[in-house]
C-alpha cells in the first residue's frame, strides 16, 4: 500500500513538473512572439514611404525657417517689382520722364519676369528650387544697385528689366519650394502665412521712402552724384540678400530630390529637418530607408523638358492651367497694375485744392498741367507730397491684416469661397474709387481694391496641389509669368487711359476682376487629378 502511494506521489510531483514546464515553454513561445511583432515593427518603422517618413520629421524650427526665408525671398520679389512706383515721382525732372516712360519704367521688371518664366521654370525642374534662386537673388540685387545709378531713362528700363529677368527665378519657385518642405497638410497654410510678408513690402517700400526721398541731400562716388531717390533704390535689396545667406544652410526640396535623384538623396534632407526640428542635431532618424511606391516620370534635357511641359497642355491638367493662369492674370492686372500708379495718383489727391471732385477729374487736371508745363519755357519742378507715404504704410498694414485673416481662415471658410469673396469685393471696390466725388473715400477705395493681390497666394494654394513634382516648378512660374503679364498690361493700360479714358479704364478693371471668379466653380476635385496623374507614374 505504501508502495501505491509512493508511486502516485512520484506520478503527482512529475505531473506538476510537465505542467510547469509547459507554462513556461508557453510564456517563452509568447516573449519570442512578441520579440518578432517588435522586430516586425522596428522593420516597418526603418522603411516608410515618404509621406509617412516626413510626417515623422514634425513642424518645428526648421519649418520656421523655412517659412521666414521664403518670405523674405517673396518680400524682395515685391519690392523690386513695385519699388519704382515711388522713384518716377522724385526722378521726373532729373530724368525726363513722361507718362509713359512711367508707365513703361513700372512694367520693366514686370516684363523681365514674363520673358524669362519659361526658362526659370525649365531649370527649376531641371536643377532644382535651391539651385536656381540663390545665385538669381544675389545678381538682381547687383543689377539693382547698378540701377540706380541711370543717367537716362533708357538705361534705368533697360538695369531694370535685367533686374525683372533675375527677380523671375524667385517669383514663383519660391511657391514650389515652401509648399514641398511642408506637408500636405500644412501646405495651403504655409503658404499663406509666406505671402503675408508681401503686405510687409508696402509697409517698408513707403517708410523708407519717406525716410529718403523728401529731403535734398546729396554726396559723391567715384564722381556720381548720388541723391536721395538713388540711394533709396539700395535699401530694398537688403531682404534678397538676407535671404541668400539663409539659403546656403537650407537644403534642396526633399520632394524634388525624391523626384528627380531618389529617395537616397532625400533621405539625409528629411534626417536633417527631423534634428533640427526635435532640437537634437546628433538625434538619429528613425528611418533608414523610404520606399518609393511609384516611379517618377523626368526626362532629361531640354527636349524631354518640353515633353513632360505638354502634360500641362493634356487633360486632366489643362483645365487646371487655363483657369488658374486667367485668374492669375486678373489678379496681378488689377493689383500690381494699379497699385504702381497708387502713389502718383495719391500724390494728385494730395496736391489738389481740396473741392469735391472725382479721382479722375484730379488726374485729368494733372495731365493738363503737364502739358501745358512742357509747351513753356518753365523749368521742370516736382515736388513730392509727404503724406503719400503714411498713407501708403496705412495701405500696407491693411493688406498685412488681409493675409493674416487669411492665414487665420483658408482652413476654415475654404480657398475657393475666400478666393472669390475677396475679389468680388475688390472689384466692386475699383469701380467705386473711379466715381466717388471725395479724395478720402476714393483713397480708401483704391486701398481696398489693392486688397485684391492678397488672393494671389490663396490662388496658388489652390493650384500647388494638383500639379505633380517634376512640373510644379515650370507650372508656377508659367501662372506668374501670365500674371505678371497681367500686371504689365495693367500698368500699360492706366498710363495710356488715366488722361481720356480713367472712369472706363477703372470700370473694365473691377468688372473684369470681380467676374473672373466665375471660372473658380468649375476647378476640378485635387484628389482626381493626384489620383489619375499618379497611374501615369507621376508623384506628389
Amino acid at each position: 500500500m505504501s508502495h501505491d502511494n509512493d508511486s502516485s506521489d512520484r506520478s503527482l510531483e512529475r505531473l506538476n513538473e510537465v505542467k510547469a514546464f509547459i507554462e513556461v515553454s508557453k510564456r517563452s513561445s509568447e516573449k519570442i512572439d512578441e520579440m518578432q511583432d517588435a522586430e516586425r515593427n522596428f522593420g516597418k518603422l526603418n522603411e516608410l514611404v515618404f509621406e509617412d517618413a516626413f510626417e515623422l520629421t514634425g513642424h518645428g524650427r526648421f519649418n520656421h525657417l523655412v517659412l521666414l526665408t521664403c518670405g523674405l525671398i517673396m518680400l524682395n520679389v515685391s519690392m523690386e517689382s513695385v519699388g519704382m512706383s515711388y522713384v518716377i515721382t522724385a526722378a521726373e525732372c532729373e530724368l525726363g520722364l513722361t507718362s509713359e516712360h512711367k508707365g513703361l519704367i513700372n512694367a520693366a521688371a514686370f516684363i523681365g519676369i514674363i520673358s524669362t518664366s519659361f526658362l526659370w521654370g525649365y531649370l527649376g525642374d531641371r536643377c532644382g528650387r535651391r539651385a536656381v534662386m540663390l545665385p538669381a537673388m544675389v545678381l538682381s540685387a547687383a543689377f539693382s544697385v547698378a540701377s540706380s545709378f541711370s543717367t537716362n531713362v533708357w538705361m534705368l528700363l533697360i538695369l531694370r528689366f535685367f533686374t525683372g529677368c533675375l527677380v523671375s527665378a524667385s517669383s514663383a519657385t519660391v511657391y514650389a519650394y515652401l509648399g514641398e518642405m511642408h506637408t500636405s497638410s500644412r501646405r495651403a497654410s504655409a503658404i499663406a502665412w509666406g505671402s503675408v510678408f508681401i503686405s510687409f513690402s508696402f509697409m517698408i517700400l513707403p517708410g523708407l521712402a519717406w525716410l529718403i526721398i523728401p529731403y535734398k541731400w546729396e554726396f559723391s562716388i567715384f564722381g556720381f552724384i548720388m541723391v536721395p531717390w538713388r540711394v533709396f533704390i539700395w535699401s530694398w535689396c537688403a531682404p534678397g540678400l538676407i535671404a541668400a545667406l539663409a539659403l546656403l544652410w537650407l537644403p534642396e526640396s526633399p520632394r524634388y530630390l525624391l523626384a528627380t535623384r531618389g529617395p537616397d538623396e532625400a533621405l539625409p534632407v528629411l534626417a536633417k529637418m527631423y534634428a533640427f526640428n526635435k532640437g537634437n542635431k546628433g538625434l538619429n532618424f528613425p528611418v533608414e530607408r523610404i520606399i518609393t511606391g511609384n516611379t517618377e516620370i523626368t526626362k532629361s534635357g531640354f527636349v524631354g523638358a518640353l515633353k513632360n511641359i505638354t502634360l500641362l497642355f493634356r487633360p486632366p491638367l489643362l483645365k487646371c492651367v487655363l483657369i488658374s493662369h486667367t485668374l492669375m492674370f486678373a489678379v496681378f492686372m488689377l493689383s500690381s497694375g494699379l497699385y504702381v500708379w497708387v502713389p502718383d495718383i495719391l500724390n494728385s489727391i494730395l496736391q489738389s485744392s481740396g473741392e469735391e471732385t472725382t479721382i479722375c477729374h484730379i488726374i485729368h487736371q494733372k495731365f493738363e498741367v503737364a502739358r501745358n508745363v512742357s509747351l513753356s519755357t518753365e523749368s521742370c519742378h516736382t515736388e513730392v507730397a509727404v503724406r503719400v507715404f503714411p498713407i501708403s504704410m496705412g495701405m500696407g498694414g491693411v493688406f498685412a491684416v488681409t493675409y493674416l485673416a487669411i492665414g487665420v481662415f483658408i482652413g476654415r471658410i475654404g480657398r475657393k469661397t475666400l478666393y472669390s469673396s475677396i475679389m468680388i469685393v475688390c472689384g466692386f471696390a475699383t469701380v467705386g474709387a473711379a466715381f466717388v466725388p471725395q479724395g478720402g473715400a476714393a483713397t480708401a477705395l483704391l486701398i481696398l481694391a489693392l486688397c485684391s493681390g492678397c488672393a494671389a497666394s490663396i490662388l496658388a494654394a489652390i493650384a500647388v496641389d494638383v500639379f505633380p513634382t517634376c512640373l510644379r516648378a515650370m507650372a508656377m512660374c508659367v501662372m506668374y509669368m501670365v500674371g505678371r503679364t497681367g500686371a504689365a498690361v495693367g500698368s500699360n493700360l492706366l498710363g495710356a487711359t488715366l488722361d481720356m479714358h480713367c472712369q472706363l479704364a477703372f470700370s473694365v478693371f473691377g468688372v473684369f476682376s470681380a467676374g473672373s471668379t466665375v471660372l473658380i466653380i468649375f476647378w476640378p476635385k485635387p484628389e482626381s487629378i493626384r489620383e489619375e496623374m499618379e497611374q501615369k507614374g507621376l508623384s506628389y
